[in-house]
């Protein structure tokens, strides 16, 4: 049996849909109860549901399973002490394989979403339970919120600097890198960076839309005071909108680049260009005829 936590969330059911595409048993650890039939549905085997701050929840869904794949809530201050309830849990319970969900650099420390995945990571290290780090870079998927716009208005818009480089992986090849390093022998103790295969700015993805779809599309740099203020409008935490904000700023000044070809090794072929993912994103999303 595998435990798979944050099940739920975008990462989680893509992760679990390529464990499921290898008959891998998992138990889908989620917080909310109403998103078990859901995941049964997508098939998970089992459902465990618990508080990630609480050990004994940790504990109770931890039992029974020879691996753990973590996936921490996005930004929550106390990442690293959520993630060792679920390393202590593993490490009293004698799991074979406990595999970190982490961030490509994470230590990129002004950036707290980072800085913490590094502390997680020391932490796992130092608890001689048998891991492997997954260190993703930004996804391509990360289009999808604004699909509308691009494919309406021509409106490509991101809080981004608009050419500044990112190395965009599609998260159906960081789900399936994961399904691999977690089923298959060889990947103890590694930290795996995982980078889409081309540097690519906003103008850059604009323009690969643009050719997809076969209309103008343009690059926009989103002022990080209107991104903060429409994310409070739809209630995220305000806490979490701050870390948006000098997330977004430093990867705005900074870029966020790496090499594809570990997620090509692990993958055993090419990753997906940003180009095919569009013109996959444009095929799911073209309205039916009639």
């Amino acid at each position: 049996m595998l435990l798979l936590t944050g099940a739920n969330g975008r990462t989680g059911r893509a992760i679990l849909s390529s464990l499921v595409a290898r008959d891998v048993r998992v138990r889908a650890f989620v917080r909310n109860p109403a998103h078990a039939d859901d995941l049964l549905a997508l098939g998970a085997a089992q459902i465990a549901v618990g508080d990630m701050a609480s050990a004994i929840d940790a504990a109770t869904a931890v039992g029974g399973c020879s691996t753990v794949i973590h996936i921490g809530p996005p930004m929550a201050a106390n990442e690293v002490d959520m993630t060792m309830n679920f390393v202590n849990a593993a490490g009293d319970l004698g799991v074979q394989q406990f595999v970190y969900y982490s961030v490509m650099h994470p230590l990129r420390r002004a950036v707290r979403h980072h800085a913490l995945k590094l502390d997680a990571t020391e932490k796992l290290i130092e608890s001689d339970v048998p891991y492997t780090v997954i260190e993703p870079i930004r996804y391509m998927q990360h289009l999808e919120p604004i699909w509308t716009k691009v494919v309406n208005d021509g409106d490509f818009a991101m809080p981004f600097d608009v050419d500044k480089k990112f190395n965009v992986a599609d998260l159906a090849d960081l789900a399936e890198a994961t399904a691999v390093v977690s089923t298959q022998p060889g990947h103890l103790y590694a930290t795996y960076e995982l980078a889409g295969p081309e540097a690519l700015s906003q103008r850059d993805m604009a323009a690969v839309c643009a050719a997809v779809l076969q209309r103008d599309v343009v690059a926009r740099e989103v002022a990080l005071d209107d991104m903060a203020a429409a994310a409070l409008a739809r209630g995220i935490d305000p806490d979490r909108v701050e870390q948006m904000r000098i997330m977004n700023a430093h990867y705005s000044a900074h870029g966020f680049l790496g090499n594809p070809n570990v997620l090509t090794w692990l993958l055993g072929h090419p990753p997906t260009t940003f180009e095919a993912y569009v013109q996959r994103l444009a095929e799911a999303t073209r309205p039916s005829p009639g």
